[in-house]
């Protein structure tokens, strides 16, 4: 589990990073490994909210308070380092980057969550299937076994209702 407060300061060097090469008179396609550490950090500071922090053993776990409070604080830190780097690239003229940065964002979010959705209809499907074969190979095994029943008294029967000669 990666720390919120490691990748909170990540985050902080990539803007900072950003923002020196922008003054410098560099291109915001330029910064493209700093926008990833960037955006690599604000996704590492939503995984470890609540799911990794779940996993913990109890006796290393922090209070719900403390976890909820680090975790709302450093993603308001986030959400406003990056407004401030979208302001910082408008006031610098590069605008159509975030733009292009935004629209290619929301299309990489709904590829991963259709990629998601087809996995879980997927899963749900096969757990169908196969419980559709497991009820069939019981009603195979009890009609089975029921005509083996009925045909063992049958013999029986007709054993014991020959007539003796």
């Amino acid at each position: 589990m990666v720390e919120i407060a490691v990748a909170l300061a990540a985050a902080q060097a990539a803007v900072a990073g950003i923002k020196q090469a922008i003054q410098v008179g560099k291109d915001a396609k330029e910064c493209l490994g700093e926008f990833m550490q960037l955006f690599d950090a604000q996704d590492q500071i939503q995984k470890a909210s609540t799911e990794e922090r779940a996993k913990l053993p109890p006796e290393k776990q922090k209070s719900a308070m403390s976890e909820a409070l680090e975790t709302v604080i450093a993603a308001k830190k986030v959400r406003e380092m990056t407004e401030e780097l979208k302001q910082f690239l408008v006031w610098s003229g590069q605008a159509d980057v975030w733009d292009e940065i935004q629209r290619e964002h929301n299309a990489v979010v709904q590829r991963r969550k259709a990629a998601e959705l087809a996995a879980k209809r997927k899963a749900e499907e096969d757990a169908a299937r196969k419980l559709k074969q497991r009820k069939e190979r019981m009603l195979i095994v009890t009609v089975v076994g029921t005509g083996g029943i009925i045909l063992y008294h049958l013999i029986n029967y007709i054993i014991d209702a020959w007539p003796a000669q």
